[in-house]
């Protein structure tokens, strides 16, 4: 363990380094730059305004201006920074994750970053060596870097302990399938107070969402879009069967309750009306704060691919910078080691945070914090996760195949009339043309 804190130590410090190291108090950049970031909660703004202020100590001559751009998904941020542009403003940097990178760099809006990261090649490799390459590579388009990676999500399912003691089941194995799944959330569903209805589900949340309906769609060996990008998938049989299973959850088996009938997935999961449920590392979170400890975390269950998703996030600087000096200090500095330790833990409240960190040695102190398999998050980008599919129109086919997946889940369309539908309206969207 002291190694190991040594090790972390001397990498941290590496790092940092390729933030301050070789540069003079003469050759330091300075002037402004402006950051654009998702301005989606209440405390977003505070936190970027934190790290600014961190950044300013050791760059006191930059001053660094936020504009924060609204909206409920990733498409509204997308749209809301097209709109920007489009309306005169001249950004320097941008926070984005997968759902953007090729929406930006197909607007050609984005500078490649491989000339700077050539010119900073020593001071860089141990950042580098320190990150799953499929990070680095879900920040490519073309064979060029637009990004640097700084914290990533991907999707496992949370199981609570409690419940599957009480009904006697052994707790899901890491190889599990989606057979293993079923049988267990059927046997986790229960019509508690006798009324005929159920009021104890094995499993909530699937479907209606991107990151919570495409992992059910990779581990059958699919995709929404071809492998090119050139066009929709959604009328491929394998692709249709995973959205029937997401149906046939709440309308066949009964194990999930029906849409909108949840008021809050993670309260009632800790109260024991709900077994499993999927998600990122962002419900750890809320957890903690509620002192509740007793579940654990599992790899998504596999049919027969043991596949699940992921995004990363990171930062990228606008072709119309210009600053890019500056600009090119702050992404170094907010993609160091010692930023994203900020992402294990809150300093103000000791609460673990959402995302992992991209550096894997700083994902390791995740270890101080449940759920006790918190490997898994961390190592399904090994081989075993892929990137959410976002094409360089992800906005408008995230609204159009969401839109499908709701009106089967409302039970208003059948599976295979919904693809078909939403196939024909994506023609025109997902295109190499």
């Amino acid at each position: 363990m002291f190694r190991s804190k040594i090790k972390f130590l001397a990498l941290s410090l590496t790092i940092l380094l390729i933030v301050v190291g070789g540069i003079s108090a003469q050759d330091a950049p300075s002037g402004e730059i402006t950051f654009v970031f998702w301005d989606n909660t209440t405390e977003t703004r505070a936190g970027w305004e934190a790290h600014v202020a961190r950044f300013n100590e050791q760059f006191p001559d930059v001053t660094v201006n936020l504009i924060g751009v609204p909206g409920v998904a990733w498409s509204d941020y997308l749209n809301g920074t097209a709109t920007l542009i489009a309306g005169g403003e001249t950004p320097d940097i941008i926070w984005v994750a997968t759902e953007g990178v090729r929406f930006l760099v197909g607007l050609d809006l984005m500078l490649p970053l491989d000339d700077l990261v050539a010119e900073n090649a020593e001071a860089l490799q141990p950042y580098f060596d320190d990150i799953a390459p499929a990070l680095i590579d879900g920040f490519r388009v073309d064979d060029s870097l637009y990004f640097l990676p700084y914290s990533w999500n991907n999707m496992v399912i949370y199981y609570n302990k409690n419940m599957f003691d009480a009904a006697g089941l052994d707790y899901p194995a890491d190889d599990w399938t989606r057979d293993d799944f079923l049988a267990a959330a059927q046997a986790l569903t229960a019509d508690t107070d006798g009324d005929g209805v159920n009021d104890q589900y094995g499993f909530s949340g699937s479907g209606g969402w991107m990151f919570g309906t495409l992992p059910w769609v990779f581990a059958n060996g699919a995709n929404i879009v071809t492998d090119d990008f050139c066009g929709p998938n959604l009328t491929d049989p394998k692709v249709m069967e995973a959205i029937q299973f997401i149906h046939d959850m709440v309308y066949e088996y009964e194990i999930a309750p029906a849409p909108g009938s949840i008021t809050n997935t993670e309260i009632q999961f800790i109260n024991g009306e709900i077994a499993m449920f999927p998600a990122g590392r962002w419900a750890v979170g809320g957890m903690y704060r509620e002192g509740f400890t007793d579940y654990d975390i599992v790899p998504w269950p596999g049919n027969p691919d043991q596949l699940t998703e992921y995004g990363v996030d990171g930062f990228g600087i606008f072709r119309t910078s210009a600053n890019v000096p500056a600009a090119w200090e702050f992404l170094k500095y907010m993609s160091s080691a010692q930023v994203q330790e900020g992402l294990i833990a809150s300093v103000d409240t000791g609460s673990p945070l959402g995302n992992i960190p991209a550096l894997r040695s700083v994902a390791e102190q995740m270890s101080q914090f449940p759920p006790e398999n918190y490997k898994a998050f961390y190592n399904s980008v090994d081989g075993n996760a892929r990137p959410v599919t976002a094409p360089p129109r992800f906005n408008e086919l995230e609204s159009i195949f969401i839109r499908y997946v709701d009106l089967v889940l409302a039970n208003e369309m059948t599976v295979e009339d919904a693809m078909n539908a939403a196939q024909t309206e994506l023609m025109g969207v997902v295109t190499c043309d």
